[in-house]
């Protein structure tokens, strides 16, 4: 197995816009002060990538100054948060982010590397890196928009836990009642480098893209080597010391696996290389749910600042590169008549379905990691999560009736703290739930190897009529420039 990035720029791009996206929907109050941090470093990366793509202009380049004044305010706030005793002080910085801004670097080191085989004269080419540029800015607003968004909730546990104790608070009166100090000067600052990159965005985002090049099914035994990678790093990481963040992420993307699967065994079914099954798809299903509730459950349990495995996390990004590579038209999915016609359609199939077959071990694995004695995880998050739990009725309300799970002195402190008991009495039903749908759906996805599909996707592969040698499309989201590129991009750090 590959121990570097065999992405390409646009895939590169495309998962930086993955895990931005990610961020915005789970942030909380607790990532503020690391999203903060690690704001400057990623505007650096963006500029850096901006600065590699060819084509610029002699002189001046009006096109450069978005990202040069974007790039003006973050060093502004690097200057603030350099020896800085107050909030948010010196700390870790986010890992999520840290992860976006490496994948950055490695897209310009590649454009650097392969950049002058790019005919940037030709209007084809001149649209991509147009659409490089608009991804690289797109990628900053939404980042920009969670360190606000989690600002917010920031202020908004500050003036909960006010309340609480019976302190006045002065509230304030902009964007949020919670902008409050010490948060607010920050918000005040990320708002005008999210307003920067939406005026670039503006009227632009949707046309831009629309010139994106489309990169065709050129390898078709990506995606089972990806998975086989993951597979791999996923035990050796469980094997390791228990760390929360990495759960996470291995049960984020079995539950990637799983939609991703419904995808292509809808497209292979469709192609006639599939006989339609009316327990495959719901079985999988079934278990995508599982592996994402679970995923939540693990979010829980782990800390602002928490680092990822870095194999661990390269494996998960080339699963989703793979993925993409064979269900997407660029940044939507592809309608299931589309993805029958694409030559990589019965191999991606035959290895999704073992991948789903192999997830059922994976699942009692993570379920041991659930009883693991002395888990801890942020005071604040545990205690929600307990309370939620039992008033959905989860879990079984004490004799005693109301309970206070985590002291309140623990939540205001934003210290980790052992795990209550309703928040390990529910994780080890969740495990149990994944447990049993994954194995269901892992018989299933047997069953139907074993009836036949192992052969016939094994004949449909060696088909040359299912196989057609495909045209590739250079572009610079691509850039392929060299048969090496096949083994690996650029090198990870």
């Amino acid at each position: 197995m590959t121990s570097r990035d065999v992405r390409t720029v646009g895939e590169m791009l495309f998962d930086v816009d993955y895990l931005a996206r990610q961020l915005l929907v789970d942030v909380d109050g607790d990532d503020a002060g690391t999203l903060l941090r690690s704001w400057p470093t990623i505007v650096a990366a963006a500029e850096d990538l901006w600065a590699s793509l060819p084509g610029r202009r002699p002189g001046v380049d009006e096109r450069d100054r978005p990202i040069t004044s974007l790039s003006a305010q973050a060093s502004t706030i690097a200057s603030s948060l350099s020896g800085r005793k107050a909030w948010p002080g010196p700390g870790p910085t986010n890992p999520r982010v840290d992860q976006m801004t490496q994948t950055l670097l490695n897209a310009a080191a590649l454009v650097r590397r392969y950049g002058a085989e790019v005919p940037h004269e030709q209007t084809e080419a001149h649209r991509d890196l147009e659409a490089a540029r608009t991804r690289v800015m797109h990628g900053l607003y939404l980042t920009a928009h969670a360190v606000i968004v989690a600002l917010h909730e920031n202020g908004r546990d500050r003036v909960n836990d006010a309340r609480g104790s019976g302190r006045r608070v002065q509230l304030a009166q902009h964007h949020s009642p919670y902008a409050i100090a010490p948060t607010g000067v920050w918000v005040d600052r990320m708002s005008a480098c999210e307003n920067t990159a939406r005026s670039y965005l503006t009227d632009r985002f949707a046309q831009t893209l629309a010139g994106e090049a489309i990169r065709p099914v050129d390898d078709p035994g990506r995606l089972a080597q990806a998975l086989a990678n993951w597979d791999i790093q996923s035990h050796r990481a469980l094997a390791r010391d228990l760390e929360p963040s990495n759960i996470l992420l291995i049960t984020r993307t079995q539950g990637l696996v799983a939609g991703a699967s419904m995808v292509l065994v809808d497209a292979a079914a469709t192609a006639g290389i599939l006989e339609p099954s009316d327990r495959l798809v719901p079985a999988i299903a079934e278990a995508g749910r599982s592996w994402s509730n679970l995923a939540r459950r693990w979010g829980d349990l782990a800390p602002p600042g928490a680092r990822l495995e870095e194999p661990l996390a390269r494996a998960a990004a080339e699963v989703r590169a793979a993925y993409r590579q064979i269900t997407h038209n660029t940044t939507t999915l592809a309608a299931p008549e589309v993805i029958a016609t694409r030559p990589g359609l019965p191999q991606a199939t035959l290895a999704t379905l073992r991948a789903i077959r192999a997830g059922a071990e994976l699942a009692h694995v993570v379920a041991e990691k659930g009883n693991t004695a002395g888990l801890t995880g942020p005071a604040r998050a545990l205690s929600i999560r307990a309370h939620n739990d039992i008033e959905a009725g989860l879990v079984v309300n004490p004799p005693e009736g109301d309970v206070v799970w985590v002291s309140p002195a623990d939540i205001l402190a934003r210290r980790n703290v052992p795990i209550p008991r309703p928040v390990r009495e529910s994780l080890r039903t969740a495990s149990a739930t994944t447990v049993s749908a994954s194995a269901t759906a892992a018989a299933t996805a047997d069953l139907t190897i074993a009836n036949g599909a192992d052969r016939s996707l094994d004949v449909a592969a060696t088909s040359p009529a299912l196989n057609p040698l495909p045209t590739r499309r250079r572009s610079l989201l691509e850039p392929a420039f060299t048969p090496l590129q096949r083994f690996g991009g650029a090198q990870s750090r």
